[in-house]
């Protein structure tokens, strides 16, 4: 018997999915675009004629390379279609002018400006209105009397949009690739003057009235004092309202192993879930019953997807619980594969670029974990007292899910939380709790005493929630950090989890060898990397929150150099720490020291002998390579020159560009993140015109050469 028969949906899936991933790597281009839609006809019809005409067992092959195929292209197709950059109509064509655009997010205000995402609609060109699409990131400037606005409304504003560009670090969080995979591909300003609400019908109605009541629900929990970080994990735990959790407290979740409380996530839905079963439970008894509860519960699930917003764990929780609602109504019981399988197609379908989504690719991993993995680590032990079974289920689950998501966290992440099953223990079973008691804060939010009270509750369970994750965090090597590994080794891993798992469970000897063969080769990639550091040397200027951060690398040393206004403005060593840091753990390199360089003409002794670098003044020596630094005007009585490989601009130094050039005659110039746009933007276009080699790491990100 075939073992994939049983699940259809599942063997479906894979060619739709490498049809996405194929248009994600390459893109789409016309020939590609037109050529699959005549292809997909041709196999419809080849297909149906096929499975009339012939009727030999021993052919079905044929008819089933046909499906996957046309399966495959119609992933590519349904792809290639959202890409909005190949419609001709596309923002970065026309990015300048006056506009008509919608609030595609709740925007977030501070105390000058309103920061939200834009679906461009409409673009005033020779006294007429032509379509434009494309979303972009808005930075509008507060009006007096008209900056109140909510997803949905329509705006008036003139503004040239600029693309976003990569100003990365090095191993450090892109946003630039983390807008693009989201569709936001520019970035616009607009003062108070610029722009304006215009009375349009608002767009999205479900949407808007979704945001409109989770407002309404955050104002319920301020008005019954939930206040503080009590207020920002609560708003998140319920409502999937993110904005006020701060750097803290994301930090002590993420350390712990328990960032997936603050995300609603399947939980979240299954909690929703069985809280209407329980109260629809009187609707069992005739099928019509079962059919209207299966309509409420699926009104109820979808509208709270809408409600937090619909991120990619939310849409996959509720596509995989309407599956199992209709088909209990109908008195059917779908396989789990097919439910997991049918999700992603009606996902994927919605919007294919989140096939890319690191929350969409951890949710399903998470899941598939727990279906495959459970039962084999839930039998390893076998107890009949209550409360360690529940605990041990409880730890069984959490491992299944961190088993399958280990991999991919790594290379995202970076980093492994070591008391994940401690972590758990304690959050799922309160963040539960807190859902319920919540809810019940929300209904009853106007009565009086009933409110008080739950309001009381639920302040102190997420405070005992709070605490115990800080306390966890706070736990020695409670964090192993600075783990980077690569897309294949990612992959490797993934096959020495699989071949393991396969041999554990059917014995069989093929899966060991695998399991080995695997494993060797992952050990490989990682004395290669070894090796090939043994034999680098690099330097380095960072994107570094408006301080110069300069690293010279060789083998497993390195020296980082940093200054700023003043010796005592530490307000950005913390992130500049992070920066280098990232650097420095994904190349390997165990030993570094930090020197401030702010000081003029001062000679750092015994650098040499750390690793082969000379600092004196405002110039660098590695082996044969000069690199200078400019940060103040050349004088007029200076007729010289000094020979540089790289000069450095910082601090806004009053200089043009064909001075520096007269004087250092450098291969290559770097702006670093002293200078301000303004004077970065001036010498860009200097630079551009006497055809200088010319490197911004505030735009273009961190600059990097290898010696």
């Amino acid at each position: 018997m075939n073992s994939w028969r049983p699940y259809p949906l599942l063997r479906l899936l894979f060619p739709f999915l490498a049809g996405i991933i194929i248009e994600r790597a390459v893109g789409p281009v016309l020939i590609a675009i037109v050529f699959p839609i005549a292809v997909m006809a041709l196999l419809l019809v080849s297909i149906r004629i096929f499975s009339l005409k012939v009727s030999n067992y021993r052919l079905r092959w044929i008819s089933g390379i046909m499906i996957n195929g046309l399966l495959l292209l119609a992933g590519y197709e349904i792809a290639a279609t959202h890409r909005s950059s190949f419609d001709p109509a596309y923002l970065g064509g026309h990015p300048e002018g006056l506009f008509i655009a919608s609030v595609d997010e709740p925007p977030a205000r501070n105390s000058t400006s309103l920061k939200a995402i834009l679906k461009v609609r409409y673009r005033h060109e020779k006294g007429r209105w032509v379509r434009t699409c494309g979303h972009a990131l808005g930075y509008l400037e507060l009006q007096t009397n008209n900056s109140h606005l909510q997803y949905g409304d329509f705006i008036l504003l003139h503004t040239g949009f600029t693309e976003i560009t990569d100003n990365s670090n090095p191993h450090g969080f892109n946003y630039a690739v983390y807008l693009k995979e989201k569709g936001i591909t520019h970035r616009g300003f607009a003062e108070s003057y610029c722009w304006k609400h215009i009375n349009i019908q608002p767009s999205g109605f479900f949407r808007r009235v979704a945001f409109q009541l989770r407002d309404r629900l955050l104002n319920v929990l301020r008005e019954n004092q939930v206040e503080g970080k009590e207020f920002a994990v609560a708003s998140a735990l319920l409502l999937g309202y993110v904005d006020e959790l701060d750097a803290g407290l994301r930090k002590d979740y993420a350390a712990s192993g328990a960032m997936h409380i603050l995300s609603v996530s399947g939980m979240h839905v299954g909690i929703i879930y069985i809280f209407l079963e329980f109260l629809l439970g009187f609707l069992n008894k005739s099928k019509p019953g079962r059919i209207v509860k299966a309509i409420i519960l699926l009104i109820f699930i979808w509208f709270y997807a809408l409600l937090t917003g619909l991120s990619p764990c939310v849409l996959r929780s509720a596509a995989m619980l309407s599956l199992p609602i209709l088909g209990k109504s109908l008195n059917r019981s779908p396989d789990i594969f097919n439910i997991v399988a049918a999700s992603v197609f009606f996902i994927l379908a919605i919007d294919p670029s989140l096939v890319t989504d690191v929350g969409f690719q951890l949710s399903y991993l998470a899941v598939l974990g727990i279906v495959i993995l459970y039962k084999p680590i839930y039998d390893l032990y076998v107890t009949s007292a209550w409360l360690h079974d529940k605990i041990w289920s409880l730890l069984a689950v959490s491992i299944a899910a961190q088993i399958a998501t280990l991999p991919i966290t790594l290379y995202t992440f970076h980093q492994f939380p070591n008391y994940f099953m401690l972590t758990n223990v304690f959050a799922v079973p309160l963040s539960s709790l807190i859902i319920y008691v919540g809810i019940l804060v929300l209904v009853a939010g106007t009565i009086p005493v009933i409110s008080l009270i739950s309001a009381k509750v639920l302040i102190f369970l997420v405070w005992l929630l709070n605490t115990i994750i800080h306390y966890i965090e706070q736990l020695p090597f409670s964090t192993v950090k600075g783990i980077f590994i690569s897309s294949p080794e990612m992959l490797l891993l993934y096959l020495i989890i699989a071949s393991l798992f396969l041999f554990l469970m059917l014995r069989q000897m093929p899966f060991l060898w695998l399991f080995f063969a695997a494993a060797m080769v992952l050990n490989l990639s990682f004395i290669g990397f070894s090796v090939e550091r043994l034999r680098s040397s690099r330097f380095l200027v960072f994107n570094a929150n408006h301080a110069a951060l300069y690293e010279f690398s060789c083998q497993n040393k390195a020296l980082i150099f940093y200054n700023t206004i003043s010796l005592r403005d530490r307000n950005a060593q913390p992130l500049n720490y992070e920066i280098f840091m990232a650097d420095l753990n994904a190349h390997g390199i165990m030993y570094h020291r930090v020197y401030w360089s702010g000081i003029a003409h001062h000679h750092l002794n015994g650098l040499k002998e750390f690793i082969p670098v000379e600092h004196f003044g405002n110039f660098f020596q590695s082996g044969t390579h000069r690199i200078g630094i400019l940060n103040k005007p050349i004088p007029k009585s200076f007729h010289g020159c000094i020979d540089v490989e790289f000069l450095i601009l910082s601090f806004n130094p009053n200089v043009k560009v064909a001075e520096a050039v007269n004087v250092f005659h450098p291969q290559k110039i770097i702006i670093d993140a002293t200078n301000s746009r303004f004077r970065t933007l001036q010498w860009l276009k200097e630079a551009a015109k006497l055809n200088i080699s010319c490197h911004a790491v505030a735009i273009s990100g961190a600059f990097e050469k290898e010696f």
